[in-house]
């Protein structure tokens, strides 16, 4: 009898975390071993991180192991001190852009934000084929295209046509052998530090910038905002109506294999607006933290 073929190894999955966001990336962990009961032994997840206390730290490996994840910190270089921050962000968002370097060993990865809940089996995604492109992403929901929402600003000598596609970079799929051949992630670092000024969505920019409209275009599914925490707030307008209606985009949370809160208010505040999205956020938050206060 023949025995088992080996099976190949999955990607692995990727999250950047500070202290800041360690809370939100237990939350994620949580949710992501839920969705993979039957294959959690198939997983590999790993956090990257600059600054990240040693409290912290034991939180996320004590909750990792209670998971059954193989779980692995693994420590990134300094963030450098000229890269932007602005606003809601930390300096974390930059460890995507090095994750080619410090996972020197890995072919492909799977980045995810923290500020995430994955509800379904990413297995296919893990898979899919990239044919040859170095970004697989999914279009913005709030800012699809260039000049939609204020995203892109123009940097340097490479102007954009205004209808070009703009992705949301809190999920990437990225194969790290071209991103290595390509220097499209060395080439969002550098762009930030020679005109820093210039991003609103810093490492977003960047990297739409550096991508130049060469990305694998992936389904919405996996990276579906809650768009319905957004259309709570008194001044959101959606500027793409004729490109994706309000309405169907938040009929899509509850289909999405990725729910994404991707915008200021943040499930996990007091101040975030009642929603479907949020209170099943609240659910795996409630299963880290117990009952909220």
């Amino acid at each position: 009898m023949a025995g088992r073929e080996p099976q190949v190894p999955l990607p692995t999955i990727v999250c950047a975390v500070d202290d800041n966001f360690e809370l939100p990336a237990r939350v994620a962990l949580h949710s992501l071993a839920a969705a993979h009961e039957d294959c959690l032994g198939d997983l590999r997840v790993v956090l990257l991180y600059d600054t990240l206390s040693a409290d912290a730290r034991t939180r996320i490996r004590t909750h990792g192991d209670r998971l059954g994840l193989k779980l692995e910190l693994v420590e990134s270089p300094p963030v450098d001190p000229r890269l932007p921050v602005l606003r809601r962000y930390t300096a974390a968002i930059y460890l995507r852009l090095n994750v080619h370097h410090v996972l020197a060993d890995e072919s492909r990865v799977l980045y995810l934000d923290s500020d995430l809940v994955v509800l379904q089996d990413l297995r296919e995604l893990l898979t899919l084929p990239m044919d040859g492109h170095a970004i697989g992403a999914v279009r913005d929901s709030a800012r699809p295209t260039m000049s939609r929402g204020g995203a892109l600003p123009s940097w340097g000598e490479r102007e954009f046509p205004a209808d070009r596609e703009y992705f949301n970079s809190g999920v990437l799929l990225l194969d790290l052998d071209a991103c290595r051949s390509t220097g499209v992630l060395d080439r969002a670092s550098d762009i930030l530090l020679r005109q820093p000024d210039m991003a609103r969505f810093p490492d977003q920019d960047a990297l739409n910038w550096a991508a130049a409209d060469h990305w694998l275009r992936l389904d919405r599914k996996w990276n579906t905002f809650a768009m319905s925490i957004m259309a709570a707030r008194s001044d959101y307008v959606h500027v793409a109506e004729d490109l994706a209606g309000l309405d169907s985009l938040v009929r899509a949370e509850r289909t999405a294999s990725i729910l994404h809160f991707s915008g200021r208010d943040k499930p996990w505040q007091d101040t975030c607006p009642p929603s479907w999205s949020r209170d099943r956020y609240r659910e795996f938050l409630r299963a880290v933290e117990g009952p909220l206060r």
